[in-house]
């Protein structure tokens, strides 16, 4: 029951976090899309977290676990690099609709798709955790709950879905809420800051992880099958 709880705040307070990172920025409430997209996000993620708190608890634990002093150093920049773009992703929307202006929004059919691409994104990362029970927030060997490679379900496929979820999320929110130029910036500054952060969770995978070299000779692809 306390994992229940702690997962529903956990949930309230990220919404009401990417709210603070969409209407902050333009400093207006009268954005009824953004609202949308808001109560959209809370009961996708209410459903699957509850999905995962009754079949796979250990997932939801692992992703609330934050264990910094077991942290690599450099991972904890490559973090705050990742986590900023993602807050960047979400903000530049409301800085070109409302102050800038330097490109036009999407609309009608397109603007639809954005949503589409969206909830694609927050399947893959459910998907992610669905799969993967030693997916925490930080790069670290989890020596006592046995860590193991994980090559099954979405894994796969590609060795990072998650981040690939995070990819299609970031997307979908520009082209469902942004603009041209919010996507394109949005885009080019996670791209960026997962670079950094994969080539270091697979330095320290490779090193101290049992197997993931074989695992990174099946499994080719780190973002998306075939291509990359």
């Amino acid at each position: 029951m306390i994992l229940w709880i702690k997962t529903f705040f956990g949930i309230l307070f990220q919404t009401l976090l990417l709210g603070v990172f969409l209407f902050l920025p333009g400093l207006t409430l009268n954005w009824p899309d953004a609202f949308l997209f808001l109560s959209i996000h809370f009961s996708i993620t209410i459903l699957a977290s509850s999905y995962l708190l009754i079949f796979k608890p250990a997932s939801i634990e692992a992703r609330m676990n934050y264990d910094s002093e077991a942290q690599p150093k450099e991972d904890r920049l490559a973090t705050a690099l990742m986590f900023s773009a993602i807050i960047l992703g979400l903000s530049l929307a409301p800085i070109d609709i409302f102050h800038l202006n330097l490109s036009p929004v999407f609309e009608n059919v397109t603007k639809n798709i954005g949503l589409v691409i969206y909830i694609l994104g927050m399947f893959l990362v459910m998907a992610s955790m669905n799969a993967n029970e030693f997916a925490e927030t930080t790069v670290n060997i989890q020596e006592t709950r046995g860590q193991k490679v994980v090559d099954t379900g979405i894994y796969s496929l590609v060795r990072h879905p998650m981040y690939t979820g995070f990819i299609f999320f970031i997307t979908g929110v520009n082209i469902w809420l942004g603009t041209y130029l919010s996507l394109l910036l949005s885009l080019t500054f996670l791209v960026i800051a997962l670079r950094s952060r994969i080539n270091i969770e697979e330095k320290t995978l490779l090193n101290d992880l049992e197997g993931y070299e074989d695992y990174c000779k099946k499994v080719k692809a780190r973002l998306i099958p075939y291509l990359f």
